[in-house]
């Protein structure tokens, strides 16, 4: 067998224990593939969202665009609605 599938095969253990612990232990053998899979769908989705945060910091860069000016008009927006103009 190789590295890749004992890998997988692990992970789909692990996350069946997680299942099982959160109280999913009705779901048959498919519901449990399936809930895997849509796992891993979730997974690689999130991956691709952070990559570019991961590759900035490769390079030396901050993970995320900081906009001061954003930061400073959403305070002061949420201040208003507060009622403190100050």
């Amino acid at each position: 067998m190789s590295t890749d599938t004992s890998r997988e095969i692990e992970t789909f253990y692990d996350f069946l224990g997680q299942q099982i612990q959160e109280g999913a232990i009705d779901m048959s053998p498919e519901d449990s593939v399936e809930a895997f899979r849509a796992h891993q769908r979730g997974l690689d989705w999130l991956k691709n969202q952070i990559k570019p945060a991961l590759e900035r910091c490769d390079r030396g860069e901050p993970a995320t665009l900081f906009d001061v000016n954003d930061v400073k008009q959403r305070g002061r927006e949420r201040l208003a609605r507060d009622g403190i103009t100050d």
